[in-house]
């Protein structure tokens, strides 16, 4: 067991003697602006030039949108890469994420399709879901009128956005869409914070102290479920409870030592391993939850941030 990475301690250490005692009255509307400012200053972006592009997505809410992130010195059909935002469904946005998305790009030499998908609890379970299989859905069939490659599509989501990846991959099984899936983080079972499961070890352990907090995943999943606590139970909210889970595209799974959430992402490799899929399976050692987005602060979660574009470049190849 390694220690927590020092710069991800000195980070976890500030936001602790940030806290107030009660926790401070915050709105909906400020919550997602502390992410947002947090996402912004701890991420790092691209060495170079990546354009931005925001486009309505036709057949969504008016206020659904996929901002594209192109690599300026790139030419040709480009890999494409749908990125599906964590904050719990609740929380995330593309100018939170726009660094992070622009540096995927540039790292990736791909186009960067950032969805903002609708959130909870204004738009509960499955309003996410539904946005991101239309999202797939148009890009897979307007690739080439981006510069987009359909070919060489991959899924990238973390946390949140990876349960709408994996609820995308199983959808989409059969007309083999996508040539990859990066799974950032996952959330891939919402049943014990609905009362319905056990908790993992790490989720005992690491229940708090450490960025993501187990009081936070029963928040968001009553936002996402609304009174529903039973859809906790369906395999699009809940991988893990999935009865079949074969014929999946190659799908590459990242985690951090220290998150609640790395034995969900453990366990869904190897229910995936077990049901003959290509699988990859690497928990960084030190790290948190949303190492991607603390690049900006820590070498050890850039180096993580590197390897994970490194070998999603590669299965794009």
């Amino acid at each position: 067991m390694s220690p927590v990475d020092p710069e991800i301690q000195s980070m976890l250490d500030a936001l602790t003697a940030a806290r107030t005692d009660p926790p401070a009255r915050v709105t909906l509307e400020e919550s997602r602006g502390i992410y947002r400012q947090q996402y912004v200053e701890m991420s790092r972006g691209p060495d170079g030039q990546v354009a931005e592009e925001i486009l309505p997505l036709p057949g969504a809410a008016t206020d659904v949108t996929l901002t594209l992130y192109r690599p300026a010195s790139a030419s040709g059909p480009l890999p494409l890469i749908l990125y599906l935002h964590g904050g719990g469904f609740v929380l995330g946005d593309a100018k939170a994420y726009a660094k992070q998305s622009a540096r995927i790009a540039e790292n990736c030499n791909a186009i960067v399709a950032f969805l903002d998908y609708r959130r909870a609890p204004e738009h509960p379970f499955p309003a996410a879901l539904d946005d991101t299989l239309l999202a797939a859905r148009w890009l897979t069939e307007n690739a080439a009128a981006i510069g987009a490659d359909a070919g060489r599509f991959a899924l990238m989501g973390d946390s949140a956005g990876g349960n709408l990846a994996i609820a995308a991959m199983f959808q989409f099984r059969a007309e083999k869409h996508f040539k990859t899936v990066t799974l950032l983080y996952p959330v891939t079972d919402f049943r014990p914070y609905a009362g319905l499961a056990d908790h993992s070890r790490s989720d005992q352990k690491y229940a708090t102290g450490y960025y993501l907090e187990r009081p936070a995943m029963e928040y968001f999943g009553r936002s996402y479920l609304g009174t529903e606590t039973a859809l906790a139970a369906d395999p699009r909210v809940s991988p893990l409870a999935a009865v079949d889970v074969s014929g999946l595209p190659p799908v590459a799974i990242y985690g951090g030592e220290y998150d609640l959430l790395r034995d969900q992402g453990r366990d869904f490799a190897d229910r995936l391993k077990a049901a003959d899929n290509i699988v990859s399976y690497r928990c960084f050692d030190g790290l948190i939850h949303n190492f991607m987005q603390q690049a900006g602060i820590s070498k050890a979660s850039d180096e993580a941030f590197r390897i994970v574009c490194q070998e999603t470049k590669t299965a794009l190849a």
